[in-house]
């Protein structure tokens, strides 16, 4: 169940309930603490139905009880707060404190994900600029101390309830967590000081059916349904989430004011537009599914597998029954399969092809001259002296001997047509209108030999698509998370999850084409600097730069983008590592699959 629909309702109930609490404030409550009595009394009105709840644990109602004295702290400050500073910016102020408060215990605890994390980011800023040119009056430092203060007592409150709620029911949880109220209530009563403080003649002892006494009972019934619904809010969703919502409550607020021809400057309008475009941006990636069950196979090169010191069958075989795959992607090097001009041979592809299909394993086989890893184009020596139309002629002739080869491959799925032909990388001429001419041709012949997909690739992060996704009938996206570069070094891509499935809708509606995404590349073995061999280049600084838990997190990374097919790349240099004395790298992924 989706807490939102809740939590927008709770925020909309709750610009209601502060209107009227600054209002009474001002007027008739001058001491916080009596306001706080009242509220806890209003509260008590949950307890009848604790005949029908079942006993918490100690724990469960040791956790629930500080909840409520926390939360009861926190309004006492944040109506000390609202009484030196201004509502405007009070409230907002606090919201955000605690909603980064929260954020950060989200984090250390991993329960947020990226998607989720660049959510609050959004709406964070929302609430600020939509309240930003309100914020009138200069801080005092005792304005400051009070809304910290309540922000850490209502992040206390909300962290522990999370944890009670995910023990027990909600409603067992929410109507006992108010029985701690009644020594507190009691206690007050019984001293006079503090009695003489909360029985006081203005406002509460008041005729209930006064303007006051209705305002009152408004302001009560609305706060009251309002914390009601977020407190169930939070028993769907990490507090984190529900509180980075509260600049929704100052989107009704400002569609209340426009209905009532309330008069708002320009400049006023205009940061509240950018407010409320943000906030619709969080609510959009909130409404993003957090995470999605992925088919997960593997990239294999046998290639890459020999310079790294290893038996490509014997790799191959240990993959195959450790992991036991669905699906493969098989790249085809052309300098392997054609060492001499028109003398192909494709008998070591061909162990691979058997082996998998012996097991019932869907293969993408990569055609072409452009194939997976480094330098990516693999000419035969014979191939160095001919000009490039002689070259790319020779590159149209492989690609029709390997789909007349191939194509008696029934476990072959697609077929990928080169290796991100649109992106300059690799020992390769960069793209041009030759290089297009030619792979429209590759396409041409594969469509006609074969009715099999056509898979085409490009970098998730450095490519356009849209001419992939346009000559494709798959698309398939590289995912790195960390990189090399010469000038910055090891490079941290900041991308959300989410920007996958956006850039993918975007180039799609572009080219008006639907079709399915996959990625073809997950990153689940360090960039290493310069294109070394990771049997040429320092551990430490290779573990360093991909340290086990990004196995994990790479591969959470990726069902959060809403791709359901994933292809890892890597899966050799777990077993190099092993060879290497460090097995911790084949021993998680063994874990995770």
């Amino acid at each position: 169940m989706s807490h939102l629909p809740f939590t927008l309702l709770a925020y909309f109930l709750n610009s209601i309930s502060v209107t009227v609490n600054k209002i009474l404030l001002k007027k008739d409550i001058p001491d916080p603490f009596a306001y706080i009595f009242y509220i806890s009394i209003f509260s008590l009105i949950l307890l009848p139905a604790i005949i029908f709840t079942q006993v918490l644990s100690l724990t469960v109602f040791t956790q629930a009880s500080i909840s409520t004295l926390s939360w009861i702290t926190g309004a006492y400050f944040m109506f000390k707060a609202l009484k030196t500073g201004q509502v405007s910016r009070v409230i907002p102020v606090i919201g955000t404190i605690l909603t980064l408060i929260l954020f950060f215990e989200a984090a250390r605890t991993s329960s947020i994900s990226l998607n989720q994390t660049w959510a609050i980011f959004f709406l964070v800023m929302g609430l600020i600029f939509i309240t930003l040119i309100d914020w009138k009056g200069k801080f005092s430092k005792k304005e400051i101390l009070y809304e910290t203060i309540s922000a850490c007592f209502f992040a206390i409150s909300y962290i522990l309830l999370r944890k009670a709620y995910l023990q027990a029911p909600f409603f067992s949880v929410l109507v006992q967590s108010r029985l701690i109220l009644i020594p507190l209530i009691l206690f007050i009563l019984s001293l006079p000081s503090l009695r003489k403080k909360v029985i006081i003649k203005p406002a509460i002892s008041k005729n209930s059916f006064s303007k006051t006494g209705l305002i009152f009972l408004a302001g009560q019934v609305s706060g009251g349904a309002s914390e009601l619904l977020l407190l169930f809010s939070i028993s769907l969703a990490n507090p984190a989430l529900v509180n980075s919502l509260q600049g929704t409550q100052y989107i009704f607020l400002l569609v209340f004011g426009l209905f009532l021809k309330e008069k708002y400057t320009k400049l006023a309008l205009f940061f509240k537009l950018v407010g409320i475009i943000f906030i619709a941006m969080g609510l959009y990636v909130l409404t993003f599914p957090a995470s999605k069950e992925s088919l997960i196979g593997f990239t294999f090169s046998p290639r890459y597998t020999r310079e790294i010191g290893l038996n490509p069958q014997v790799l191959f075989s240990r993959i195959l029954d450790d992991f036991k795959p669905k699906i493969l992607r098989l790249p085809v090097y052309w300098d392997e399969v054609e060492a001499f001009p028109n003398d192909l041979n494709f008998s070591k592809i061909d162990y691979y092809l058997d082996l998998a299909q012996s097991r019932n394993i869907k293969v993408i086989l990569v055609l072409g001259y452009k194939q997976p890893r480094w330098p990516e184009c693999f000419d035969p020596l014979w191939v160095k002296n001919l000009i490039r139309s002689e070259r790319d002629l020779r590159i149209i002739n492989l690609v029709q001997k390997e789909i007349d080869h191939f194509k008696k491959y029934k476990n072959i799925v697609s077929w990928q047509v080169e290796n991100e032909p649109f992106l300059p990388f690799g020992n390769c001429d960069n793209p041009d209108p030759k290089t297009y001419d030619r792979l429209k041709k590759e396409i041409q012949i594969v469509r006609k030999a074969d009715s099999r997909p056509i898979l085409i690739t490009d970098s998730g992060e450095l490519g356009f698509w849209i001419p992939a996704i346009n000559s494709s009938d798959i698309f398939g996206t590289t995912l790195y998370r960390s990189v090399w570069n010469p000038i910055l070094g090891s490079v941290d891509y900041p991308l959300p999850p989410i920007a996958y499935h956006l850039k993918d809708k975007l180039a799609r509606n572009l080219v008006l084409k639907k079709g399915e995404t996959i990625i073809s590349e997950l990153q689940m073995e360090p960039w290493i600097e310069e294109s070394k061999l990771p049997s040429k280049s320092n551990l430490e600084s290779q573990i360093k730069n991909f340290p086990v838990g990004r196995l994990s997190g790479n591969l959470k990374y990726a069902k959060e983008t809403s791709i359901s097919t994933v292809y890892l790349w890597g899966v050799e240099w777990w077993y190099f590592m092993e060879k290497m004395n460090h097995p911790e790298y084949l021993k998680e992924a063994k874990k995770l699959f």
